[in-house]
């Protein structure tokens, strides 16, 4: 059971972020929940955690953390996760963005990322490509 503070721990407002990203299209697919377990287990997240997270998304309260290379990681996990499933919709893109300026990367920056990733939607684009578009 989740206590008071876990809902201010950073990683599970992160993990709780990246469940709001694989809800976009309304649907969770067999690609996107296997990217998430993964990412979770990754993080130290249990499996019993992930759920009660995911039932209680909205009380989870997401800062960026202070380092910059984390930011950009947690930018790239969140546009890997928007295109585990090969396509990337409006609403993915809206929340991506969002993110993006969460974690303190300019509107412009994220754009060009975003723009980027979209027209290569079907290709693998690494945590170094993004890395150049925001820097």
């Amino acid at each position: 059971m989740l206590e008071f503070k876990d809902y201010f721990d950073e990683k599970k407002c992160y993990i709780a972020q990246l469940i709001k990203m694989a809800n976009a299209d309304e649907q969770l697919n067999m690609a996107e929940n296997m990217w998430l377990n993964f990412v979770t287990v990754s993080m130290g997240i249990t499996p019993g955690d992930l759920n009660e997270i995911s039932q209680n998304l909205e009380k989870f309260h997401f800062s960026a953390p202070l380092d910059e290379k984390e930011r950009f990681f947690m930018f790239f996990r969140m546009i890997q996760l928007m295109k585990v499933d090969l396509n990337i919709n409006q609403k993915e893109l809206e929340l991506c963005r969002e993110m993006g300026l969460k974690l303190h990367i300019t509107g412009e920056k994220v754009d060009k990322v975003l723009a980027y990733v979209k027209e290569n939607e079907r290709k693998l684009i690494t945590f170094d490509d993004v890395c150049a578009l925001i820097k």
